[in-house]
């Protein structure tokens, strides 16, 4: 019996369109509450407008105005060190504790749960345990200084320009890692045994294991983790904005804090969409540019 094949111009239409009706409600959904909100945005962007009155076309004058504005690159200065700071402590952090959690040990579960748990727990939460840690007066930090006998070293470290920053990286790391923790653990769970084995055949002991099959082998969730984390340090603002508000003296003013300000304390909603544009495309080159150094092996 002959077979006969169906060519794709003798399959109904309503066949070949199948699959885009199913898609369909995702599509219309990504469009409503995603493309829509890009467009309105950027359209916002070319208006002056305070939220009253009626909104005047001022062209590009917002962007232009962007890279003239000395606090808009200071904040974005605070990103880049945060960034780099966060970035690194969390994957170091991470890392070295997804390894030490994939192996057989008792309580994993336990400790993986509360590791976990800064994950979970929302920004004003974490904003308030921390600012009662970091109190002068009254705080953990200081008090725990006092009682070991470095009482000289109490700081008021949300109050002083020189430490506020370093103080908030500390506690996004402490939220973070966990999360970053958990898709290092999901890749070193698909790395397979036999080349530990063999390696340890061949004599290599366990630091030449992680520095030549581990990290090697984890280099795609690396590079996950690295552009979260970066995406996640340059929109950082629920943080900075219930710990410090950009303060103090504008130490810790972030790009989006600084964008905040400028739409709903300015009421420059013209000027702050503007500067989220611009920061979307800051970013977007910032992510290209990492994608592209992590393919590369000789980074690591």
């Amino acid at each position: 019996m002959a077979s006969t094949t169906i060519t794709s111009k003798q399959t109904p239409r309503w066949r070949r369109n199948n699959p885009y009706v199913w898609i369909a409600p995702a599509l219309l959904v990504f469009g409503v509450f995603t493309l829509l909100p890009l467009a309105g945005g950027l359209a916002i962007g070319f208006f002056s407008w305070n939220g009253f009155q009626a909104p005047q076309w001022v062209g590009l004058d917002n962007f232009t105005r962007v890279f003239q504005d000395q606090g808009f690159w200071q904040s974005l200065e605070h990103n880049l060190i945060y960034g780099v700071a966060t970035v690194v402590g969390k994957l170091v952090l991470a890392v070295c504790l997804a390894v030490l959690l994939n192996r057989s040990l008792r309580g994993q579960t336990v400790f993986r749960t509360i590791l976990f748990m800064p994950v979970v727990m929302s920004f004003v939460v974490v904003g308030l345990i921390w600012n009662w840690i970091y109190n002068y007066n009254f705080g953990l930090l200081n008090t725990v200084l006092g009682l070991v006998g470095l009482g000289a070293w109490k700081q008021d470290w949300l109050g002083n320009t020189s430490f506020a920053l370093g103080a908030l990286i500390v506690v996004d790391i402490w939220k973070w890692f966990g999360f970053h923790m958990v898709i290092y653990l999901a890749g070193l769970q698909s790395i397979p045994n036999e080349l530990y084995e063999s390696a340890r055949i061949d004599g290599a002991n366990s630091r030449q294991s992680f520095r030549h099959i581990t990290l090697p082998l984890l280099l795609p969730v690396t590079m996950i983790n690295v552009l979260l984390a970066t995406a996640g340090a340059f929109t950082v603002f629920d943080l900075v904005y219930v710990m410090t508000d950009g303060g103090p003296v504008k130490a810790t003013d972030v790009a989006m804090v600084h964008i905040y300000t400028e739409a709903f304390q300015f009421n420059q909603f013209g000027y702050a969409a503007a500067m989220s544009y611009v920061l979307l495309v800051l970013i977007s080159v910032v992510s290209l540019v990492l994608m592209r150094l992590l393919r590369q092996e000789r980074y690591f």
